[in-house]
């Protein structure tokens, strides 16, 4: 997942919406500072993430870490993975943590569920 999360994070580096979106399945389902919302559009899940970006700009967003804390296979072709984020922004940064349940759909992982919780960057609390 390590390789599929670095996708992720240069998507958003990138700013590009799209490519954020493309990571995810349909339906999908997504609890953090907007609230919880379920997708079912491509359409409306690229203009959440364009809204992000734009957030993110605005904050001077400049980049992100991430830490694979744990993860655990669900079935053969669906994991849960817990990460450690580390946002970079002009004058600070911002740590949390991510719940993902992602699915592999012909060989390629899709974001299904995604759960934003308070927590640091690395395993120590």
């Amino acid at each position: 997942m390590e390789s599929f999360f670095k996708q992720y994070t240069a998507a958003f580096d990138a700013f590009d919406a799209k490519a954020i979106a493309n990571l995810y399945r349909l339906p999908c389902a997504i609890a953090d500072a907007d609230g919880v919302q379920s997708f079912t559009d491509r359409s409306a899940l690229v203009s959440k993430f364009a809204a992000n970006c734009k957030s993110m700009q605005a904050m001077g967003y400049s980049g992100a870490r991430f830490t694979v804390l744990n993860q655990q296979q669900l079935g053969p072709n669906e994991v849960a993975v817990n990460i450690g984020w580390r946002i970079e922004l002009a004058d600070s940064q911002i740590d949390f943590r991510t719940l993902y349940i992602c699915h592999r759909i012909n060989q390629c992982w899709y974001i299904f569920n995604t759960n934003v919780y308070p927590g640091s960057f690395s395993q120590t609390p």
